[in-house]
């Protein structure tokens, strides 16, 4: 899940805690749930749970799925600034390569004279 759709399945969660019928409410939390995968059962017992039970999965559901995207993307950026810090030290050699051939320069010139 990205973090837009994880967006989107909190605000569809608020959407349905303001429903006012209760029956209406539940229906939908178990639908949310289902769709992202968040447990609908009691590990135990195997009975289902009830609408706090479901908000708090759904919750869990949907917070486990922005540590995995943040993990993505933490691991896509550690690549980005690998990339760019290997860059930067290839800049600054050929920064000081430049500057030890001006002074071979300079003193190859002192020397000849």
């Amino acid at each position: 899940m990205t973090s837009k759709e994880i967006e989107k399945y909190r605000k569809r969660l608020v959407g349905v805690l303001k429903r006012e019928r209760s029956d209406e409410r539940t229906a939908a939390l178990y639908e949310l749930a289902k769709e992202i995968g968040a447990s609908t059962s009691r590990r135990r017992s195997g009975e289902d749970v009830d609408p706090v039970g479901l908000v708090d999965n759904i919750h869990y559901a949907l917070q486990t799925a922005s540590m995995v995207d943040m993990c993505r993307t933490a691991g896509r950026n550690y690549w980005v600034a690998f990339v760019a810090s290997l860059i930067a030290f290839l800049s600054a050699a050929a920064a000081w390569a430049a500057v030890y051939v001006n002074i071979l320069a300079k003193m190859s010139k002192t020397l000849y004279l």
